[in-house]
């Protein structure tokens, strides 16, 4: 009885430090934006691997956030061109942008001489 007891405890135990439903893996991408489509609320980036470039499409939802800086932006502030980072998660219909920033350039140095 006392083992019955003891197994009890320990299997509640278990049972209450598991997670209730598992978290979707998140992706973090960084590339160059190829094309928005405001109309299906995604966008595609070009992203590389390994020596490769890949088009990555992604959608987004009403409670993706959008940032430069410290500024918010929406879907349509983004153009062809832009460099961004992109925290999303993979999802049955795909992958789903949870933060999108728009990655300035670095302040260039002019090179010695010029």
């Amino acid at each position: 009885m006392k083992a019955l007891a003891i197994t009890a405890v320990l299997l509640s135990s278990l049972l209450a430090q598991a997670p209730s439903s598992p978290q979707p893996a998140a992706y973090t991408y960084q590339g160059t934006v190829q094309a928005v489509e405001p109309k299906t609320a995604s966008f595609d980036l070009v992203v590389g691997v390994g020596f490769a470039l890949r088009v990555v499409h992604m959608r987004t939802s009403p409670v993706t956030k959008f940032a430069r800086g410290g500024a918010r932006l929406s879907l349509t502030d983004l153009k062809p061109g832009d460099v961004v980072r992109a925290e999303c998660r993979m999802t049955a219909t795909g992958l789903v942008a949870d933060r999108v920033e728009k990655v300035e350039p670095s302040d260039s140095k002019p090179e010695p001489g010029q």
